[in-house]
């Protein structure tokens, strides 16, 4: 999903072209070796817990929910890694006129997307559980 929308969308959020390597049509997206322990505890200790806890909710609630605390996340992540490292994996964020705090840790125009980004997985997971019962 992230190189999906580094390739697609990222622009839109930031409000601004990025300087890419390629040209456009060649699709180029870009992830950092740094989320893969964002992406892998956070789907292992937050994630999953949340959607245990909350998936019987209405389909706004948890909207709400992943919303804010996908945001959340990346604002953490972004501030333990600017702390550690003096950098975050998307340090091109605080280049956007819709930062959040100085330092760009995320986009208010994510907020919303983050939401989708939510229920999209929700939908995931429900396949996943219901096709391990065949294993």
């Amino acid at each position: 999903m992230e190189i999906i929308f580094s390739v697609t969308g990222i622009e839109l959020a930031l409000g601004k072209k990025l300087k890419k390597q390629t040209p456009h049509k060649y699709l180029e997206g870009f992830v950092s070796l740094y989320m893969i322990p964002i992406h892998g505890l956070g789907v292992t200790f937050l994630y999953l817990p949340m959607f245990e806890l909350i998936h019987e909710l209405p389909i706004f609630v948890r909207y709400i929910i992943w919303a804010v605390s996908f945001t959340g996340c990346e604002i953490i992540g972004g501030f333990i890694y600017h702390k550690l490292i003096g950098f975050y994996p998307w340090d091109y964020y605080k280049e956007s006129k819709f930062k959040i705090f100085q330092a760009g840790y995320s986009l208010w125009t994510l907020v919303p997307l983050w939401g989708i980004a939510g229920l999209v997985l929700e939908q995931y997971t429900a396949l996943i559980i219901h096709l391990s019962k065949f294993l």
